[in-house]
């Protein structure tokens, strides 16, 4: 991607931290989904993932925001945002383990529920790559099904999460939203 249109395009994330109370606190990384870094730096010592400088080079920012976006969620609340704005769900554990997830929205329609859909494990940027490939492929194909009004919208969505379970199989976890 060239600096310019870097520049203008934010890869958003969304990160959740588990609670000891079982719940989940979200938060808001504006460049998190780029190359799917925060994998590998978020840490005990580092919980939002070290700092970055800004834009702009005059402060430093820690790459996650600290405050809260929402608080003591339970995990399919947690889970449940508009898929078309994210490219990447953060699962961080009580003990620092970190789980990266692909959001896979199921629109088939332009306004379609933007809360249907599947977070797919991944665990590199080019793994992701190879899942988003996959997916658009296979969701390019249902669409053209619902436009030929072969498929309604809710079946679509029924196949899609059929479909991506399947396609993972036991190789990767996948967590269905609907």
């Amino acid at each position: 991607m060239t600096g310019a249109l870097r520049a203008t395009v934010g890869h958003r994330a969304l990160v959740v931290y588990e609670r000891p109370d079982g719940r989940y606190d979200r938060h808001y990384a504006h460049w998190g989904a780029a190359d799917l870094e925060l994998s590998h730096e978020i840490t005990p010592e580092t919980p939002f993932a070290g700092n970055r400088t800004t834009r702009t080079g005059e402060r430093w920012t820690p790459a996650i925001d600290p405050t809260p976006r929402d608080t003591a969620l339970a995990f399919d609340d947690a889970a449940t945002f508009d898929y078309r704005a994210f490219e990447a769900f953060y699962v961080v554990s009580l003990a620092w383990l970190v789980a990266a997830y692909l959001p896979l929205w199921f629109g088939v329609t332009a306004d379609a529920d933007v809360h249907a859909g599947a977070l797919v494990a991944v665990e590199s940027e080019r793994d992701a790559a190879r899942v988003r490939r996959w997916f658009r492929a296979t969701r390019d194909v249902v669409r053209d099904m619902v436009r030929r009004d072969v498929l309604d919208v809710e079946d679509a969505h029924d196949y899609l999460a059929s479909r991506v379970g399947e396609w993972a199989g036991s190789r990767r976890e996948v967590i269905s939203v609907r």
